[in-house]
């Protein structure tokens, strides 16, 4: 699944931001795994700041439970 975050705000761009409530608003719009783990690595590598990696991290889990509340729902 494709996350149009990406096309509109690579991490380059959105994890250079000055604001963390500019970075969190950013990765609260973040629907994909894939498109954390993504954000993450650059983090990792370039910034390295625990409240933003803590974000990511925290906004991965909510999309993991989220789909876990999915799949447990029966469709009638």
């Amino acid at each position: 699944m494709s996350d149009p975050i990406l096309d509109k705000l690579p991490p380059e761009r959105l994890l250079e931001a000055d604001h963390l409530q500019v970075i969190v608003a950013g990765i609260n719009c973040m629907h994909s795994i894939e498109t954390i783990q993504q954000y993450l690595a650059y983090e990792n590598q370039h910034k390295n700041r625990t409240p933003v990696q803590s974000r990511l991290r925290e906004r991965a889990r909510e999309i993991r439970r989220d789909e876990s509340d999915a799949e447990g729902q029966v469709v009638v």
